[in-house]
Order: structure tokens, then C-alpha cells, then sequence
């Protein structure tokens, strides 16, 4: 990986709870850092799920090694989320790997579609 093809801002987005004026939790995102990454999209697909179609793409995300970003479980309670000229996307982490385990590059694994960030 060359850090030179990280050029698109993302920005980690952790889910906490907040309460509403009533009292009532609610789910909320709270930003955790912003970066520069590659993003790539790898493939997609669609599925049939209760009588309903959903399509889900599947996409890997290089940043540089953060050592708070790389725990799997903190990296799967996160979402990334990114700016392109058509609007925000949300990408559900599904796994974290330091690459070549040299502790430079971190690679998620992210699907988009189907969750929503949700």
C-alpha cells in the first residue's frame, strides 16, 4: 500500500446512547476520528431477505495503523462514513486487519447497503 493513494476523508463514527427530552434512549453516532483512506469498492450483490430485495457492495478501506482504530471489537461497534459528489456514504465494518502485520496500514472490510449504517 502507498500513502499516497490515501485520498479520501472518512470520518469513524462510534453508536452511543443519548436521551431525548422525555427520557427516552435513543441510538446516536458520535464522530471517534477522521483520516485519510483508500477506498475500493470490491463487489456486490443482491439478496432476497422476508419477500424483500436487498442489495449489498462490499468494499475495503486502507488508513494508516491507529492502534485505538485496530481492536476488532472497537472496529465493529463503528461505521465510516465519507463525502462524494453524489452525497454521504455509510459503510458498516464488518472486519479490521493490520496489513502485513508491519503496523502501517490498517485494512476494514465494509458492506453498504443492507444495514445502513444501523
Amino acid at each position: 500500500m502507498d500513502a499516497g493513494r490515501l485520498d479520501k476523508r472518512i470520518t469513524f463514527q462510534r453508536r452511543s446512547a443519548v436521551k431525548d427530552d422525555y427520557g427516552q434512549q435513543l441510538d446516536a453516532w458520535s464522530e471517534v476520528a477522521t483520516v485519510w483512506a483508500n477506498v475500493k469498492p470490491i463487489g456486490g450483490r443482491e439478496k432476497l431477505r422476508a419477500m424483500a430485495i436487498e442489495s449489498e457492495l462490499t468494499h475495503t478501506v486502507a488508513v494508516r495503523y491507529t492502534a485505538s482504530l485496530l481492536p476488532p471489537i472497537a472496529a465493529a461497534a463503528m461505521r465510516i462514513s465519507y463525502q462524494t459528489p453524489t452525497g454521504t456514504r455509510l459503510l458498516n465494518i464488518t472486519a479490521a486487519r493490520d496489513l502485513d502485520e508491519e503496523r502501517r496500514f490498517i485494512i476494514f472490510d465494509c458492506t453498504e447497503g443492507s444495514l445502513d449504517g444501523q
